[in-house]
């Protein structure tokens, strides 16, 4: 109803109210009827193109292709192409990100410069390829678009958007050598466009820059291949791609020579936590060992990485790539590096190894103690077996929401079927079967305790040894209420001869008796005596 009665007034009028309307309802309203349309677009494209909200409103460019849009751009190019936007941006910016071909040609027709450029230095053509507007971006190439002149510091190919076909990438690798450029240059960034492609893990269009003779040895001014940047931020694909290129240059490629520092890079090109830890003298394997990247490590050692090639820090021993693994605590990357083909025959190291293993034994990574205590067994590593004992000690007392309590039993299980004293004591003469006889940390670690106290009895174990306060493993066990099956357990196996030490008293000549029953003076009494656990207690030698 309403647009019938403004029909019905003075074009004259109807512009100025038009002029008064804010920009979202004039939108609406010239869509109504062609007849407000003529009146009223003028208006819209002023305020759209000339005023504030000019870069909001930009993004609708792609789909101003009515017989009005194409009228205003011809009667006004001259006056679109003088204003400039944000950070520089001209009209041709805009119209390229919208990839609008009709209003290109239109102002290209007009006289535009093709290669205007914005604050950043980058033209409409950088424009249309970050966007990954193809067709725009062919048409300015033909247009003469400038292809060699940095932007940011960067080359044009490093704006090419990763889903980019491989014939508009051609066309413009072509369009570069056609001006004279390299598409290999480094531009005063340091980087080339292969770094850039293969850091942002572009594999098409790393793909069809090394099969247009990219070099894959180019050095950035850090002095990295684009090999680097894309393994340590984890291109596997890309990755794959360069070392297959680099494996078959005619130049040759030696995987496992040491790489140019990584210390000072920023993290946009190397990840700061590896940067941090990069010492003098590693390979590309000891810094991809650093990411905890299955896949890549995997890639790496495919490709003929030496997963004991040692580096040379200086200020300390020398470490090899299965050394950092270990002494990360990463299961997953130690099985996959013992694991390989034609693995060495003995794992070589600096104490690396057994300080790892150590952590591991203390903090219960069992998948990183199985693979090292596997290869002990096979000789293929050297351990010291008293003290890694020494931190299964610890192990015995680690159990907690923060671990898995299998972990905690399957660590203790592994270091003792290496060969650990199974028996070992810490600073107060307790064993691991000391330690274990702390209950009531809920049913299902209870358990776990349970389960490997009858493993470790079975193995071998020796309940009669005291500690310090002359306590045997049935003296702890007494005094715990929740350890009554480890009481049962023990004493359902032990000899005539042993039945004498379970009567004795420790240091202060306590029985196990005494603390089980929970008074000394009350020994013997009925409230036990119907105990399974009591009357074997109580039970005389044969």
């Amino acid at each position: 109803m309403v647009p019938q009665t403004l029909a019905s007034l003075p074009s004259e009028i109807l512009s100025e109210i038009f002029e008064h309307l804010p920009l979202s309802d004039l939108a609406r309203l010239v869509r109504t009827s062609t007849f407000f349309a003529r009146i009223g677009t003028r208006l819209l494209y002023d305020r759209l193109f000339f005023n504030s909200v000019r870069p909001k409103a930009s993004v609708s460019i792609a789909r101003l292709r009515s017989q009005f849009i194409l009228a205003y751009f011809g009667s006004n190019s001259e006056k679109l192409l003088a204003v400039q936007a944000a950070k520089g941006r001209s009209i041709l910016h805009y119209v390229a990100a919208a990839g609008n071909r009709a209003l290109m040609n239109i102002l290209l027709k007009k006289g535009a410069n093709v290669s205007v450029r914005n604050q950043n230095g980058e033209t409409p053509l950088h424009t249309a390829l970050e966007k990954g507007k193809e067709a725009m971006a062919v048409e300015l190439i033909d247009a003469g678009a400038d292809v060699l002149s940095p932007a940011r510091g960067r080359t044009i190919l490093a704006y090419v958007h990763a889903g980019t076909s491989q014939p508009v990438v051609e066309k413009l690798i072509w369009a570069i050598r056609a001006a004279g450029g390299d598409i290999s240059h480094c531009t005063p960034d340091g980087h080339t466009a292969l770094h850039y492609a293969s850091r942002r893990g572009y594999d098409s269009l790393v793909g069809i820059l090394v099969a247009n003779g990219a070099d894959v040895f180019a050095a950035n001014k850090y002095g990295h291949p684009p090999l680097i940047s894309a393994i340590l931020q984890k291109r596997v694909g890309v990755s794959k791609i360069l070392l297959s290129a680099m494996k078959s240059d005619p130049r040759g490629y030696d995987i496992n020579e040491p790489i140019a520092s990584l210390k000072g890079v920023p993290r946009s090109w190397i990840p700061e936590k590896i940067s941090m830890f990069y010492e003098n003298g590693d390979t590309v394997l000891h810094s991809a060992v650093r990411t905890w990247s299955i896949a890549t490590v995997q890639l790496l050692l495919d490709f003929g990485a030496n997963p004991l090639a040692q580096n040379n820090p200086g200020y300390t021993e020398p470490k090899t790539p299965f050394d950092i693994a270990v002494l990360g605590r990463c299961p997953e990357l130690v099985i996959l590096i013992a694991g390989i083909n034609d693995a060495p025959a003995f794992w070589t190291s600096n104490g690396y190894i057994q300080e790892g293993l150590e952590t591991c034994v203390r903090e219960a990574y069992a998948g990183t103690v199985r693979v090292l205590c596997d290869l002990y067994k096979e000789g293929k590593v050297h351990l010291d077996l008293t003290a890694v004992a020494n931190e299964m000690l610890r192990t015995c007392r680690y159990y907690g929401d923060h671990v898995p309590d299998q972990d905690v039993n399957d660590t203790v299980t592994y270091v003792v079927s290496a060969g650990a004293n199974i028996n070992a004591q810490d600073e107060r003469g307790r064993t691991p079967l000391h330690l274990l006889c702390r209950f009531g940390g809920g049913k299902y670690q209870d358990d776990a305790k349970f389960r490997l106290i009858k493993y470790l009895l079975n193995c071998g174990a020796d309940w009669r040894i005291r500690d310090e306060e002359g306590n045997t493993v049935l003296h702890t066990a007494a005094k715990e209420w929740e350890c009554d099956r480890v009481i049962r357990h023990i004493l359902r196996t032990i000899s005539p001869t042993d039945r004498a030490i379970v009567g004795s008293g420790n240091g202060d000549r306590n029985t196990p008796l005494h603390y089980y029953t929970g008074s000394f003076a009350t020994v013997g009494c009925k409230k036990y005596s119907t105990t399974s656990s009591y009357r074997l207690l109580v039970a005389k030698p044969s």
